[in-house]
């Protein structure tokens, strides 16, 4: 349970950060705009909310890197 809780926010990064450039591309081919505006605020939303949030969760279940 430990290792998962640590390796969380990273996953969680690596697909914020996947759709984010889904949406940079999405926005390059400028076919579909709803899509652009799903992929980033999903990816935003995974980077800057989600991962501080599970950062935290680890903080509390007193689980850290050492």
């Amino acid at each position: 349970m430990g290792g998962l809780v640590i390796i969380l926010p990273f996953i969680s990064i690596m697909i914020g950060l996947y759709f984010i450039t889904l949406g940079l591309w999405e926005l390059r081919e400028g076919v579909n705009r709803n899509q652009y505006v799903k992929y980033m605020f999903t990816g935003l939303f995974l980077t800057l909310i989600l991962t501080p949030l599970l950062g935290l969760i680890g903080n509390f279940l007193n689980f850290h890197l050492r």
